[in-house]
């Protein structure tokens, strides 16, 4: 009997998940290690933030997916993996051997460099933390959000529209980016949103200490703050470059194009915690992660079997669709950029028909 051990929820494993089938070969055992039953999709984070969607909106059963194929489901945390021994440890203390590993634990939001952070914001990385803490964000007088891509910007605009509708409209919130928040294009269109909204923004100053009271920045600045959060980029997971696997410089396992670790054909990896060697700038989002679900499918089995693997390519344009609040969102596609209404109803269509293939 041969194991495959699936350590995290994320989106690769998901996909992996739908692709297994009850009656597949009866002499590999997978088993899956989550820390949270249920899968957050992060697409829907800001429809559930404004309060557009419901929890069960956004969640996926991965107990009750693994129930319905025979796959063993374990609700802990993955603490560390050795692959000299082919053993994972979990949080409970309990080990468990494989003759595969597949490592699809996201990330977490607080880098080392901004002195104090990691005590006083409210970490909403892992996934399953969103949904336990966003109060505390929506009913914040004093929001500052430090990052500028995506993700903080679409928290921006929506934690602004909640407050609006909630009647906290004399709540602040300040978005703190180190360089450009997008693009030079959109975010022109960002800013001029921003401006209208009432939604304050630094721009090219990088937060570098958080104080009982502040957000200090590069240049001097004090940005007052009641609560705050880190949504600047992913953050490796220690446990990646401790297994003594190759990691790139910021910690994330290297992979080649079969997701495969170049020193140990028995280790895969996907998704956030994973540092693709054929993509080295690959951006760490879903829409590449759903899409490596297929090659992973196919990988581990034909490993096992010693079959032919395949080789992940990133589509070369990914279509960003950003809610900006108010039932409305920016759509980037290549050198496009477009705003309106339909493109929320575009993303809330695409989203509740990714969340219809799982639920």
């Amino acid at each position: 009997m041969k194991t495959v051990v699936l350590a995290g929820g994320g989106h690769t494993h998901l996909e992996v998940l739908r692709r297994l089938t009850a009656e597949r070969d009866t002499e590999v055992k997978w088993t899956l290690v989550s820390a949270s039953r249920y899968h957050y999709y992060s697409g829907m984070f800001s429809g559930f933030a404004e309060g557009l969607y419901s929890i069960e909106d956004i969640r996926i059963d991965l107990k009750k997916i693994c129930e319905d194929k025979n796959i063993d489901f374990i609700e802990e945390t993955l603490e560390s993996f050795d692959p000299a021994k082919r053993e994972v440890v979990l949080s409970s203390g309990e080990k468990l051997s494989y003759d595969r590993l597949s490592l699809d634990i996201g990330s977490h939001t607080a880098p080392d460099q901004i002195e104090g952070l990691a005590e006083k914001q409210i970490q909403i990385k892992p996934a399953h933390l969103f949904t336990e803490r966003i109060d505390a964000c929506r009913k914040a007088k004093e929001l500052v959000i430090i990052g500028g891509g995506a993700a903080a910007i679409e928290m921006a605009f929506s934690f602004h529209q909640w407050k609006q509708q909630n009647g906290r409209k004399y709540d602040r919130v300040t978005v703190v980016a180190s360089g450009e928040m997008v693009d030079e294009k959109s975010d022109s269109v960002v800013e001029t949103l921003f401006d209208h909204k009432g939604i304050r923004y630094v721009k090219g100053d990088a937060a570098v200490e958080v104080t009982d009271r502040y957000v200090m920045t590069e240049s001097g600045g004090e940005v007052l703050y009641s609560e705050v959060i880190f949504l600047g980029g992913a953050q490796a997971p220690a446990l990646l470059e401790a297994s003594g696997l190759s990691v790139d410089k910021k910690g994330f396992i290297k992979v080649n194009a079969c997701l495969q670790t170049p020193d140990d054909s028995r280790v895969f990896a996907a998704g956030d915690c994973a540092a693709l060697i054929t993509h080295p700038y690959l951006p760490k989002s879903g829409v590449y992660a759903v899409r490596q679900g297929e090659v992973l499918h196919h990988n581990l089995i034909a490993s096992l079997r010693r079959g032919a693997l395949m080789d992940y390519k990133p589509q070369s344009r990914a279509l960003i669709l950003l809610s900006t609040g108010g039932k409305q969102a920016l759509m980037l596609y290549g050198k496009w950029r477009q705003f309106g209404s339909w493109a929320w109803w575009w993303k809330d269509y695409i989203d509740r028909g990714y969340m219809r293939k799982y639920q």
